[in-house]
């Protein structure tokens, strides 16, 4: 099958005219913080302001944040793929080849490593691998994770900031 793009509604759209995103991350958790709006415009044409969206990548195996902005976007390998005519900033690439790389290296690596000890390695083949891209004005993030939650929606960066950090702490 060919590699296509469809929407994936995480319940916002990244403000088309503010960026100030932001990805934090650790060895365990990642986190997309962005000023979000409403998807659906108001009486008078404009989009609802909802805050600072903290969207969690959950599960994520890895990721990649900056090129292309929105003006490069028509370079990025996945343009013609739908990327271009989504209709939404945020979507989910179906039969991508990052994610089946990215799948075959943990299976590999969880067969190497605990089948070699002569453990069961079967629970890395549960593992979900979907592949997510989110464009921005100033830049494009994508991951490889099973979903994209936006947890929260704060009034500030330093709330966003606060409750990231909060979550790194749990660790």
């Amino acid at each position: 099958m060919a590699t296509r793009v469809q929407p994936y509604d995480i319940g916002c759209e990244p403000s088309p005219s503010v960026p100030a995103e932001t990805l934090l991350q650790d060895g365990w958790k990642t986190y997309l913080l962005f000023w979000a709006v409403g998807k659906a415009a108001r009486g008078s044409g404009g989009l609802d302001d909802l805050g600072v969206a903290v969207m969690d990548c959950r599960d994520c195996a890895m990721s990649r944040f900056g090129y292309p902005n929105d003006e490069g976007l028509p370079e990025h390998p996945l343009y013609a793929a739908g990327l271009g005519s989504a209709g939404t900033a945020v979507v989910e690439v179906l039969d991508s080849a990052w994610a089946a790389e990215v799948a075959e290296q943990r299976l590999a690596s969880a067969r190497r490593i605990w089948g070699g000890r002569g453990m069961d390695w079967g629970w890395a083949r549960n593992r979900t691998h979907r592949h997510f891209v989110v464009t921005f004005k100033e830049a494009t993030f994508e991951c490889i994770a099973s979903e994209l939650v936006v947890e929260r929606f704060c009034a500030t960066f330093d709330a966003a900031y606060a409750q990231v950090l909060a979550e790194f702490r749990k660790r």
